[in-house]
């Protein structure tokens, strides 16, 4: 929603469970999270959440009052199925709407029509571009400099009110993943956007918090 800054974000959200066996020896749930980002020229949509995620995008909108011919741009954070999967989808109800993702993601992206590459300090539509690798290779993050507000993708979560770090199963790189952590405290933001989890409160203390824990062992 707005906020002090009079920007716009608002997050549509996908609940997901797993049973046992599927991506875990226990069964999981966890919510799956794209945005909806305003700017002067449209809205951008940040992630496409996964198959079948329309009505949340569609909810989403109506709490923005915006339609899905606003939407002029998709970023993907990363090329997970879980952040990738309703791509197909989207692009059905936004045909014209350019596609981006880091330039590393490309090949994993399933796109019927060009994705463009986005590299570090490229802008889309007042956007910063943060490479971000380590989860996946062309991992970005996106930073709004005006308002300080963070879109982290998978690169940090939350659960329960606490910032962790994603999953090491799902995590291409690790010591890459690190890096780009201490990438994104340097930034200090006001606010961070997770694809897994609430906001949190003060998320540059707590990401600094988290950087001094020890990793878990893969």
């Amino acid at each position: 929603m707005g906020t002090s800054t009079g920007i716009l974000i608002v997050p549509a959200i996908q609940q997901v469970h797993l049973p046992a066996g599927v991506a875990a020896p226990t069964e999981l749930d966890f919510d799956v999270r794209c945005f909806l980002f305003g700017t002067p020229g449209g809205l951008i949509l940040v992630d496409a959440g996964l198959e079948g995620s329309g009505a949340e995008i569609s909810t989403a909108l109506e709490q923005a009052d915006a339609a899905w011919d606003d939407i002029t741009d998709v970023i993907l954070t990363h090329s997970h199925p879980d952040h990738v999967g309703g791509l197909g989808g989207v692009m059905g109800m936004v045909p014209r709407a350019a596609i981006w993702s880091g330039a590393e993601d490309l090949r994993e992206i399933p796109a019927d029509k060009p994705v463009k590459p986005l590299s570090e300090g490229d802008y889309v539509r007042g956007l910063r571009v943060i490479s971000t690798p380590g989860h996946t290779r062309g991992h970005i993050s996106l930073f709004h400099e005006a308002s300080g507000a963070l879109f982290v993708g998978d690169a940090v979560g939350t659960i329960g009110g606490k910032m962790v770090r994603p999953p090491s199963p799902f995590t291409a790189d690790a010591e890459q993943a690190e890096l780009s952590l201490r990438k994104l405290d340097e930034l200090r933001p006001e606010r961070m956007l997770f694809s897994h989890g609430d906001e949190v409160t003060d998320p540059a203390a707590q990401l600094r918090h988290l950087l001094f824990q020890r990793p878990e062992p893969g």
